[in-house]
């Protein structure tokens, strides 16, 4: 398995993940997605790869923040095959994510996560992120 950054051609593998974590999209769409975080700096999206087939990706953004110093990292998004699951791939996936953050000049990494997901949060507090808080979401449009 290894890490990289996802490419235009890894849109079909992204769609079938992004359906098994809960929100699926066709093709088209998350190549148009996929378009969008490639050309943006802040952002970058990894994937693990066996085989030519996508295990899991991470996706990471950062940005400056006005109650730090330092730049802060978002993990956007972290998803496993359920076929590739405890198999040390999202770890390897979070850690990737994490040197990525440093070498950019971040001091921590945050992440949202849904109250339903125990699992992604047993894995999350594994790795050592601890729960700050809520999160909040409004739909505008």
């Amino acid at each position: 398995m290894n890490i990289r950054n996802a490419g235009p051609g890894d849109a079909p593998g992204l769609a079938e993940l992004l359906g098994e974590l809960g929100y699926p999209a066709d093709i088209q769409r998350v190549a148009r997605r996929l378009e969008r975080l490639l050309a943006d700096p802040a952002s970058r999206l990894l994937v693990a790869a066996e085989n030519g087939a996508l295990l899991g990706f991470a996706g990471l953004h950062v940005l400056p923040l006005v109650e730090h110093d330092e730049l802060g990292c978002v993990l956007t998004a972290i998803v496993v095959a359920e076929r590739a699951r405890r198999l040390g791939v999202g770890r390897r996936l979070a850690v990737a994510v994490e040197q990525e953050a440093r070498a950019r000049g971040c001091n921590r990494v945050v992440l949202g996560s849904a109250e339903r997901r125990a699992d992604a949060h047993a894995f999350y507090e594994a790795l050592g992120y601890r729960y700050t808080g809520r999160r909040y979401a409004k739909q505008l449009g």
